[in-house]
């Protein structure tokens, strides 16, 4: 009976995780303290290894021969991985380090108390800003008071999805862990949320390349609405400056070129760097577009799947939905290495002097 529910259970409340998952404010919080639990302790079901990891955790001064000699390589990777060690940054520079190299983990690291993975708020703050650097301080402290009591959607019952140990110490809910263990490999899915967010940082700063040129030639042609009025112009391959005017969009005045010799050098030079930016734009915008598409696996206004369901067909690839994320950012990354390529050839130093140059010859122009 629905009176008895008093515990976090799939049956009442598959859609209250779902949708703590689809906020990524919460998401990260809940999936990165299973990965914790999981995968570098093991549910404490390894008792060697939670033996070997206390062990390494007492000593005054942790080189990394004793985390070589106690901690086994899946323990070592995962807490590489997380950023555990906070002077090492991957396998490979671990690997590079002589053995009486000294690790440091912190002043503040995730301990085991009583058969409870103790989790320090600032190491679990640190651990999501290594992979996702969108969260904030402020929401992600928010998000912690928030999950500590999360009202259930059938009943008037509290649930934990977290619980605060002693001062600014998190452990995940077991009954949230359980639920969660049943849907596959987290892990895994949280990966490719880092592949696809690490593509779109690289994706952000090409734009943001390409935008910072353009600015030069006209900071209004960098404005939201006429962006689309620009890109509207390439779909239906109309001239961009004279359709932009035709729309009564006000640009510098050294846009008005009826009277300029159109077959001066200058003018070509100058009239031609700005429509190749343009269009490496709209190449660009038409890039996010299918990005969002792969998003949408997982999170948007459209998504295709609540998450929970997302990890579990991650999980076992079903549908090929892994190879197909993989092939869609493959040939994204190759579009998009063909646009980085070009604006690489372009210098921001050489495009402010061709527009001082252009406007110094509209001056002149216009004297005669």
């Amino acid at each position: 009976m629905m009176m008895d529910h008093k515990n976090l259970s799939l049956e009442y409340d598959r859609n209250l995780i779902n949708k703590i998952l689809d906020d990524i404010n919460t998401r990260y919080i809940i999936l990165f303290s299973y990965v914790i639990r999981n995968d570098l302790f093991e549910d404490l079901q390894n008792i060697e290894l939670r033996e070997s990891y206390e062990r390494v955790l007492i000593l005054d001064e942790i080189f990394k021969g004793n985390v070589t000699n106690f901690w086994s390589e899946n323990l070592i990777d995962v807490a590489i991985d997380l950023g555990i060690f906070k002077n090492i940054r991957s396998k490979r520079e671990f690997e590079q380090k002589e053995e009486d190299f000294i690790i440091k983990m912190g002043t503040e690291t995730i301990t085991i108390e009583q058969d409870v993975i103790s989790i320090p708020a600032e190491t679990l703050f640190l651990i999501i800003r290594k992979k996702f650097k969108f969260l904030t301080k402020r929401n992600f402290n928010l998000t912690l008071t928030r999950l500590k009591g999360v009202r259930c959607e059938t009943t008037n019952v509290i649930h934990p999805f977290i619980f605060e140990i002693g001062e600014k110490d998190y452990t995940l809910s077991d009954d949230l862990y359980y639920i969660l263990d049943q849907f596959g490999n987290i892990y895994q899915a949280i990966k490719i949320e880092v592949t696809i967010e690490g593509f779109y940082q690289r994706f952000e700063e090409i734009e943001g390349k390409i935008n910072d040129l353009i600015n030069i030639f006209d900071p209004t042609l960098n404005s939201k609405n006429v962006i689309k009025k620009i890109n509207t112009a390439i779909v239906e391959k109309k001239e961009i400056i004279k359709y932009l005017k035709d729309q009564k969009i006000k640009l510098h005045e050294k846009f008005e070129t009826d009277k300029i010799d159109k077959k001066a050098e200058i003018y070509n030079e100058w009239n031609s760097k700005l429509l190749a930016l343009l269009n490496y734009r709209f190449k660009i915008k038409n890039i996010d577009q299918k990005l969002m598409e792969v998003k949408s696996y997982y999170s948007g206004k459209n998504k295709v799947y609540g998450y929970l369901e997302f990890i579990e067909r991650i999980s076992y690839n079903e549908e090929d939905i892994v190879d197909k994320i993989q092939e869609s950012l493959l040939s994204l990354r190759g579009e998009l290495m063909k646009i980085n390529d070009e604006i690489l050839k372009i210098e921001k130093k050489q495009i402010k002097l061709l527009n001082l140059d252009f406007e110094r010859y509209i001056l002149m122009n216009s004297d005669e």
